[in-house]
């Protein structure tokens, strides 16, 4: 075995990141490469909505992920990143996300840039994420979530019942409670889904409409009620609601109030009666911003 002295392990790093350089210069190069070759500093979190461009907010599905990319190089570099990676958080309590659309960038030298992301929750039972909360890139989806976010991006199918689909996938969502106001798109979800699962999709219409709905309710857990956790520090001013899959509220559950430093929780009903038949979420907002959110539907 050879053992190489520090100096020529480092020209051999400059000569890569040389080669990787030159070559952007022609092409992209893969954002995973230039992180990992030092070419780029990359940070993930949720969307700040206060910075989102009105544009990405007016369809009711806005990007739930933002990236900020700084080339730490001299020279100009083209990034891209395929679709169907996922997006690891570093707290375990919230959902990993998969990326519903790719990604291309282009830096000049020093140059800083954010970008905001379609990404998918992919486990129902924890909280969606928020701009303080960081990611990193990970490896590709498993084989099912991989084949349904290249089918969402060919699609163009930036709505909710998308996020229902990969749902279906990664938490089991009953198929035929996929649901969009365009009924098309709605058929479509569920035959992909279906066909990804290999399962009777007419089958699972007939269970489902014959169970009245039961399948989802115990879906989304038999609890009447539950608790949002929160830690505060010093202070912050904190509000709890439903709102609805378009982020409108619904209706406040704790109207803004400012908590003083510790642990607190706040206890909501997860299936109010005049939600039947709805889709919906119960989200916690601290000092402005989302700090929990999580769904359901009825």
């Amino acid at each position: 075995m050879i053992n190489q002295s520090p100096n020529i392990m480092k020209l051999t790093h400059i000569i890569l990141i040389g080669y990787l350089l030159s070559s952007s210069a022609a092409s992209s190069i893969n954002l995973k490469d230039a992180i990992a070759s030092k070419l780029v500093a990359v940070e993930i979190s949720g969307s700040n909505w206060d910075k989102m461009p009105a544009s990405l907010r007016k369809n009711g599905f806005a990007p739930k992920m933002q990236m900020t990319v700084s080339n730490l190089s001299s020279s100009p570099i083209e990034m891209e990143l395929d679709p169907g990676y996922m997006l690891v958080p570093t707290e375990s309590s919230y959902q990993a996300m998969l990326l519903t659309q790719p990604i291309s960038m282009k830096l000049k030298p020093r140059e800083r840039k954010t970008d905001f992301l379609y990404a998918m929750c992919t486990q129902l039972s924890h909280s969606g994420p928020n701009p303080s909360l960081h990611y990193q890139i990970g490896g590709l989806a498993k084989p099912s979530l991989l084949q349904m976010a290249l089918f969402i991006v060919n699609k163009k199918y930036l709505v909710h019942a998308a996020q229902e689909a990969v749902w279906s996938i990664s938490d089991d969502m009953p198929i035929p409670s996929i649901d969009d106001i365009n009924p098309g798109i709605a058929d479509d979800l569920q035959k992909q889904v279906a066909s990804i699962k290999h399962v009777d999709l007419e089958k699972l219409r007939k269970e489902y409409k014959a169970s009245n709905g039961a399948a989802l309710a115990e879906f989304n857990g038999p609890k009447i009620d539950r608790n949002i956790p929160i830690t505060v520090k010093d202070s912050a001013m904190v509000s709890v609601g439903y709102y609805s899959v378009n982020d409108s509220l619904i209706k406040p559950i704790m109207q803004p109030t400012l908590l003083m430093g510790g642990k607190h929780s706040v206890r909501y009903d997860p299936f109010p009666v005049a939600f039947a038949g709805k889709s919906y979420t119960v989200k916690m907002m601290k000092d402005g911003s989302p700090y929990k959110e999580y769904f359901f539907r009825q």
